[in-house]
């Protein structure tokens, strides 16, 4: 008999799979528009999600190309109800489901309406940060996606976008200064012509070099006006300048 006084490991066992650690992640449904999918491999998609408690969400959408069961309605303009898993550390969510929440039927019926959808869209998808909840502007959006699906007036729908453009620039953190100058800080009387530039961040007096965009003072108040949400005082050309500012701005500051 040994009697050694070593005491007796215990039975060595195999380690689990590293697998095995891993923990679900959390489940999260919510309702979403699509802003971008890529095909990705044979089968799958990464989409770029704007959601409604979670903010921009990018995700990959496994068998997306595929499986018409739960990805089918994984198209833009529609509101949809989604369902992701996140994973702690994860660069990427995983897409569970997408179903359809509200069908924009209207919209498709209308080349200009999708077009100027799409670049609402696509203004989201550059200026809004990941994970971060916008509950104003998914409420603009929404709104905005309504009401072209039932606007037959392309000089409204314009208005709209133009409203949303401001809103979204202000929610951002890049607003239009409009009312001084933004190199000196010279105020700009409301009924003095001003000049504008979206990437400098507003007006540009003209000591400092004027700017492009020429601003009437009826058109500055327009533009002043859809910053807090009513569009009714913009022309059809003040909603083209304020989408080519808002185009400028994003431009100058948004990274994606």
């Amino acid at each position: 008999m040994n009697h050694s006084t070593e005491k007796r490991r215990p039975p060595r066992t195999s380690l689990p799979r590293a697998a095995s650690f891993r923990t679900a992640g959390e489940r999260i449904t919510t309702e979403a528009l699509l802003l971008r999918k890529v095909a990705y491999g044979e089968a799958d998609a990464i989409v770029a999600l704007f959601t409604e408690t979670r903010g921009l969400v990018s995700a990959i959408a496994r068998g997306a190309r595929k499986s018409t069961k739960r990805f089918g309605a994984l198209e833009p303009l529609h509101l949809l109800r989604v369902t992701f898993e996140e994973k702690g550390g994860a660069e990427l969510c995983t897409l569970v489901e997408a179903t359809l929440a509200a069908p924009r039927l209207g919209l498709l019926s209308s080349l200009e309406h999708m077009e100027i959808a799409s670049a609402a869209l696509q203004w989201v998808r550059r200026a809004t940060p990941p994970q971060v909840a916008e509950p104003a502007l998914w409420a603009d959006m929404n709104a905005l996606l309504d009401s072209l699906d039932g606007l037959p007036e392309s000089t409204t729908a314009r208005a709209n976008l133009a409203t949303v453009g401001l809103r979204l620039l202000q929610g951002a953190g890049w607003g239009l200064e409009l009312s001084a100058c933004v190199r000196c800080g010279r105020e700009c009387g409301p009924d003095a012509t001003a000049c504008a530039d979206g990437a400098q961040g507003g007006l540009v007096c003209r000591a400092c070099g004027g700017a492009r965009w020429l601003l009437r003072p009826a058109r500055r108040r327009a533009l002043q006006a859809a910053m807090e949400g009513d569009c009714t005082l913009l022309t059809n050309d003040d909603a083209v300048c304020a989408i080519e500012l808002v185009t400028a701005t994003l431009e100058a500051h948004a990274a994606h």
